[in-house]
């Protein structure tokens, strides 16, 4: 898959070896099932997020982001519990000289519950969303 291969590039290169000395890496693959009717085609089939637990930073990659920015992106980790994390980035999603930016929230849950991924379209009262599972490995 291109965009798993995409993330593992951007994160040995943002995350990498620093001193010689590896940082420990956290990878997030959420899977979310694909309905156009629910998501409108905002709400990814899988988003992958990237975390170096030593100095916090983030990446986020998934279709959108690929079709977008060709890149993964920034993202933040906004909120956390002892069951839950809650990531969230944004993104503009320029096309035909519109650029409507979208908000995106990610709650992962540890305790079995499915994860929840929420997109809001930046100056309308609509949200789309769905519910599906993560898969988490650290090195």
């Amino acid at each position: 898959m291109r965009i798993a291969a995409a993330l593992g590039l951007a994160a040995l290169t943002v995350f990498g070896t620093v001193s010689g000395v590896s940082a420990k890496v956290t990878q997030y693959e959420c899977r979310f099932e694909e309905s156009r009717a629910r998501g409108g085609g905002w709400v990814p089939s899988v988003v992958y997020l990237i975390s170096n637990e030593e100095t916090g930073e983030l990446l986020v990659y998934d279709p959108l982001i690929e079709h977008f920015y060709g890149k993964p992106i920034a993202a933040e980790l906004t909120s956390e519990t002892r069951v839950r994390k809650t990531f969230s980035w944004d993104i503009t999603a320029r096309n035909n000289g519109q650029a409507p930016r979208f908000f995106y929230t990610l709650s992962y849950f540890t305790n079995g519950k499915p994860a929840k991924l929420r997109a809001h379209p930046g100056g309308y009262d609509n949200t789309f969303s769905g519910e599906g599972r993560c898969t988490v490995s650290a090195k």
